[in-house]
């Protein structure tokens, strides 16, 4: 078994998950990172965030750029949530934060872990890290994981060939089109009405109710996704 190495970030990493690492035989490598905290190889980099974290970045929308960011920037991301990825409904909605994570794994094909403290944390990177570079450890004598159909190809169009749309339209239509209750036709008559971004989330309900296709009870459902209110 060779020895293990992880690349990590020296501006955001987890001093005290890189200690336990270091605890754990790993070769830490410090360096500057693009994206990410941790690389496990030349194309798999983690992204650790806290659960806090997480509610902020969603109550200020600002989830939705960073995650397409760090897709762009990494060819295998993945998303490592320290905590209960629903435990702060006091920041934003627990509704705006399912669509978070719905944004994150269903529409941008990113895996989410979930991990319960920083040890927990510092265990998984570690298993991630050996699996990666040390192989899963089958051998002959064991079955093999059973062989998962591979799916019927996506249909094309904004993300849907399982890549960032490349025109500016189609990726405003993508991210938009990641607010539950919006489909594609939805989309661009918000953007058609709008013109940018930022005044589509701006919209209140009574002005989405203006958008052909948006009733009263689908324009509330948006802009409370939208606001991310508290819930007591």
């Amino acid at each position: 078994m060779k020895t293990l190495t992880l690349i990590v970030d020296s501006y955001s990493s987890n001093v005290t998950v890189t200690n336990l690492l270091k605890e754990k035989g790993i070769a830490i490598v410090v360096t500057s990172m693009k994206s990410g905290q941790y690389q496990v190889t030349d194309s798999c980099v983690i992204w650790h965030m806290t659960s806090a974290e997480l509610a902020r970045l969603t109550a200020d929308k600002s989830i939705f750029r960073r995650v397409l960011e760090f897709k762009r920037s990494v060819p295998e991301p993945v998303v490592l949530v320290e905590g209960d990825p629903l435990a702060h409904s006091g920041v934003v909605s627990v509704n705006a934060l399912r669509g978070a994570l719905s944004f994150i794994a269903m529409h941008n094909r990113v895996p989410i872990l979930t991990a319960a403290n920083t040890n927990d944390v510092a265990e998984l990177i570690y298993i991630m890290t050996n699996q990666a570079q040390n192989g899963m450890g089958l051998t002959l004598s064991e079955p093999a994981p059973a062989e998962i159909p591979a799916p019927a190809e996506p249909e094309k169009g904004a993300g849907g060939n399982g890549t960032l749309p490349k025109d500016p339209a189609e990726l405003q239509e993508y991210i938009v089109r990641a607010v539950p209750e919006v489909g594609p036709a939805i989309a661009k008559a918000m953007i058609k009405k709008y013109g940018t971004l930022r005044a589509v989330f701006a919209a209140s309900a009574k002005d989405l109710t203006q958008v052909e296709g948006i009733g009263p009870k689908k324009a509330k459902k948006i802009a409370e996704f939208v606001d991310g209110k508290f819930e007591k």
